[in-house]
């Protein structure tokens, strides 16, 4: 990553240095990069400057490539992939994205399946699969490109207290010894479902254990999974089998499945061959044999909704404004759309020459993220709810919900509109700025 440091001496051990940005971002994972992006275009045009802090070094957040079996992935609906090509930033992730055609959904045991497929909805796909890595190695490399004159990187930054309680919000934190404090017309939090900061400032949430774990891993197929997604609902928890694009030759899927928490341990010490042996049973054959498995993660699942997501001078976007069960794969593109919809509100305020941390102004963005999570969530718990259940008149839902999905073409062309996220409009924000021609200077402090 190009960059130029910071030469501040790092064996400091305390400092006060004073900064002031017109936006802080805190986190610079997928949620924070993106929204950094769909601010660049306005920053641009309107002279703001934004601050990109991180705790983890942002150098090793951004590896070369995607490993054969390693690595997570994100399944991206179509409105997301309009979202990222709005800005002009998805002509830069198509060449990692696999394209899903076609998803079909099954129930275990049960004879009646609900086939979608992307020719039916007369476009190229119902979605995309990228590995997590690849996309956040693209965002950075963006934000290097053309954000240089405006957006200030620093890395392994632990904030450690941040006060709204002014004109201007201020945010301190700690890097390599030395302590800094900056000033902001926003704050925006984006570091993840466990955000201390949000914890701190008695932004709690609501959060309803699922008593569920879910196994994410990626799989070698012995066969051309042809772009099919599959969603197949079992007597232990739903299994989803994502397309992943293929890598050395090898035909690759990604998985998540989801189970009892008990067998939290059982999952995580199993050997590979017998666990590929389970998943198999459950998944059945529909993109052929599972030849290998990769590094696997298992973790608790919990819907998790924070209550206060704006106050004057903050906001709080992604997995630290809420958590979904990950059954529906709408958690992300989710977090995009609420990215962008803040995005749109500075850009809104930036036109009226308002502060763009004034809580007026961060109204229309809590309104519109507040009725996408809402219908998103309650969906996705619904489903969860409905197709995790062993109980007999549970399994009659379900078979009868897919037979009206196979049966009556506007009930499904209604249900993947939504599924592939159709059904919202799009945020409007400016595209990103040129590229830089070279040597870009972004004054980082990004340790090398």
């Amino acid at each position: 990553m190009a960059a130029n440091l910071d030469q501040r001496p790092r064996d400091a051990q305390t400092a006060q240095v004073n900064q002031n940005y017109d936006i802080v971002i805190v986190g610079s994972g997928l949620v924070g990069a993106s929204l950094c992006l769909a601010l660049s275009g306005t920053a641009k045009s309107y002279g703001l400057s934004i601050a990109l802090l991180d705790a983890a070094p942002i150098a090793a957040t951004t590896p070369t490539s995607a490993g054969s079996l390693d690595g997570r992935a994100t399944a991206l609906a179509l409105g997301s992939r309009n979202l990222l090509q709005s800005i002009e930033l998805w002509q830069h992730l198509s060449s990692h994205a696999q394209a899903i055609s076609a998803i079909q959904v099954s129930d275990q045991g049960q004879p009646l399946k609900s086939d979608m497929q992307a020719s039916d909805m007369q476009q190229e796909a119902l979605g995309y699969v990228l590995q997590n890595q690849s996309m956040a190695q693209v965002f950075l490399e963006q934000i290097n490109q053309r954000c240089g004159g405006f957006v200030h990187l620093i890395d392994q930054a632990q904030v450690t207290a941040i006060d709204n309680a002014r004109q201007n919000s201020q945010l301190k934190y700690e890097r390599l010894g030395q302590f800094s404090t900056i000033t902001a017309q926003l704050v925006v939090m984006a570091d993840g479902g466990r955000s201390d900061l949000r914890q701190q400032l008695g932004m709690f949430d609501h959060i309803q254990s699922y008593d569920q774990v879910a196994l994410v891993a990626n799989v070698e197929l012995d066969q051309p999974h042809q772009g099919l997604a599959c969603e197949r609902f079992t007597p232990s928890g739903p299994l989803a089998l994502l397309p992943l694009p293929c890598f050395q030759g090898k035909h690759r899927a990604a998985i998540v499945w989801t189970q009892p928490i008990e067998r939290q341990s059982e999952l995580q010490q199993m050997h590979d061959d017998q666990l590929l042996l389970e998943i198999q049973q459950h998944a059945g054959y529909p993109m052929g044999e599972f030849l290998a498995i990769g590094d696997r993660q298992v973790y608790p699942l919990a819907l998790s909704v924070a209550q206060e997501q704006a106050r004057q001078g903050l906001a709080v976007v992604g997995n630290a404004a809420h958590t979904l069960h990950p059954i529906a794969g709408q958690g992300f593109n989710l977090a995009l759309r609420g990215s962008f919809a803040l995005a749109e509100a500075v850009l809104k305020a930036c036109k009226k020459g308002t502060p763009i941390g004034d809580l007026a102004n961060l109204n229309e963005f809590i309104e519109t993220s507040r009725w996408d999570q809402n219908r998103v969530i309650s969906a996705s718990d619904k489903v969860m709810k409905l197709f995790s259940s062993n109980k007999r008149h549970y399994s009659v839902f379900r078979q009868l919900g897919l037979l009206t999905m196979q049966q009556v073409p506007l009930v499904k062309t209604i249900f993947t509109r939504a599924a592939m996220g159709l059904d919202v409009p799009l945020a409007k924000v400016l595209v990103m700025p040129s590229a830089l021609s070279s040597d870009p200077s972004n004054n980082s402090e990004v340790s090398k």
